[in-house]
């Protein structure tokens, strides 16, 4: 695996995780009380918009990436044309 698969693997796990916890709040309100979920919610909601907003870092920087690697290969086509499907080696 690439090292971008990795990275992306790693981080839809970890959003699998946060909308499962995110799906257990009301379960939680159930067992604990809707005082008790209330508190929590209150938190819960901070770390949200920051989560947001981490979000949409994460989503910038990987199209930053993926236009870099387009970059990359358009010069490197310019010059010796490694990157056509045509050219490039089969395994």
């Amino acid at each position: 695996m690439k090292k971008t698969e990795k990275t992306a693997k790693k981080l839809g796990w970890i959003g699998i995780t946060l909308c499962g916890l995110c799906c257990a709040l009301p379960i939680v309100g159930a067992v604990a009380g809707i005082s008790s979920l209330t508190a929590i919610a209150f938190y819960l909601e901070k770390i949200g918009i920051v989560a947001l907003g981490l979000a949409g870092i994460f989503f910038a920087y990987y199209f930053y990436q993926k236009n870099q690697a387009k970059k990359a290969c358009a010069t490197s086509c310019e010059t010796d044309c490694e990157c056509k499907e045509e050219n490039a080696i089969k395994s």
